[in-house]
């Protein structure tokens, strides 16, 4: 009678047993997830699975003790309180990982397809390119027409491997995440340099000498995440970029890095002994490579040691009028 009495709570006991582990684990799991902070780093995961484990190792120790020496109406009055709330609690973890799984392939779908908008309008392979500037003997500017803007500078990205976004009209209090860039140039590692594997057709910067580290663009207007940059020096075709992927430097920055200037109308922009334009000249500076030394304004301070011996070592020139350049500059020796 009496093995017939403890085989009958036998299935009872196991429910009972699994049931009480299942969500004793679960607790664990919660007490082990309140316990540790950001800083544990990857170590939170393990701590959290070790409440876990903890919790259900006792919960299965005392839970057998408890279903052996429990009568049979005990177990199942048990069983029936504790059992709904485990079939619950699976269903509901069951649940959130399915929609957590649903979120997941959905975004990394989203992704794919922002991935293929941001896909390069180039041909796959590499691209030769000519820069009007760079790739002259003696690497200077090339004067732009008094209607185009000159902007405020010029804009160096970043030469890394990776992709540089271009954005079309980007919301300027956003950053670049929450925007769809339009197209992109691909850098890649060469053999010695930085490379360009794709970039739109019709990209033709400033300046482009890839091998001295050399990729410029004209900065047509700045915020605070974002530059317009101009793309196309030949018809002045603009785009954004998001301002943290590149180095801007404003024209009076950039005309201190230069190696030198030469001065495009000599007889009505000399050199002279201050910045104004009534002050007495010291040369003319026809066809002389002169050095910057400072800026002031629309004036530059620039060295005058090759010009003759018997002038003062330094003078000023102004250089540019508005919107317009009146020097040209190398950036390489």
């Amino acid at each position: 009678m009496n093995d017939t009495k403890r085989g009958s709570k036998v299935l009872p006991g196991i429910g009972f047993v699994l049931s009480t582990v299942f969500l004793a684990f679960i607790v664990g799991l919660w007490i082990g997830g309140r316990s540790v902070s950001s800083a544990d780093g990857l170590a939170g995961g393990a701590i959290v699975l070790g409440y876990g484990v903890i919790a259900m190792g006792i919960a299965l120790v005392t839970s057998i003790v408890l279903a052996r020496y429990m009568a049979q109406r005990s177990v199942v009055r048990a069983l029936v309180i504790i059992g709904p709330i485990a079939l619950l609690t699976l269903g509901f973890g069951v649940f959130r990982f399915l929609e957590q799984k649903k979120e997941s392939d959905q975004q990394w779908q989203e992704e794919q397809e922002r991935m293929e908008r941001l896909k390069p309008t180039a041909p796959a392979a590499p691209v030769l390119f000519a820069s009007l500037h760079a790739g002259s003997p003696d690497h200077k500017q090339v004067d732009l027409p008094v209607e185009r803007p000159l902007g405020m500078g010029m804009v160096s990205p970043n030469l890394a491997p990776g992709v540089l976004r271009f954005y079309t009209a980007p919301d300027l209090d956003q950053l670049s995440d929450r925007s769809i860039a339009t197209d992109s140039l691909v850098f890649v590692q060469g053999e010695h340099d930085i490379d360009i594997a794709y970039a739109p057709p019709w990209f033709l910067p400033a300046h482009l000498k890839l091998d001295y580290g050399l990729l410029m663009m004209r900065a047509i207007t700045i915020s605070r995440n974002w530059v317009e940059v101009e793309l196309n020096s030949t018809d002045g075709r603009t785009l954004w970029i998001d301002r943290g992927n590149a180095h801007v430097m404003l024209w009076e920055e950039f005309m201190l890095g230069v190696v030198a200037v030469e001065i495009l109308d000599p007889e009505s922009n000399p050199i002279r002994v201050k910045p104004m334009d009534h002050a007495g000249i010291l040369a003319d500076g026809a066809n002389a490579l002169l050095k910057p030394l400072a800026v002031r304004g629309e004036w530059l301070l620039v060295a005058t040691h090759q010009l003759a011996d018997r002038i003062q070592p330094t003078g000023w020139v102004r250089w540019r009028d508005g919107d317009r350049l009146l020097v040209d500059y190398s950036l390489l020796c």
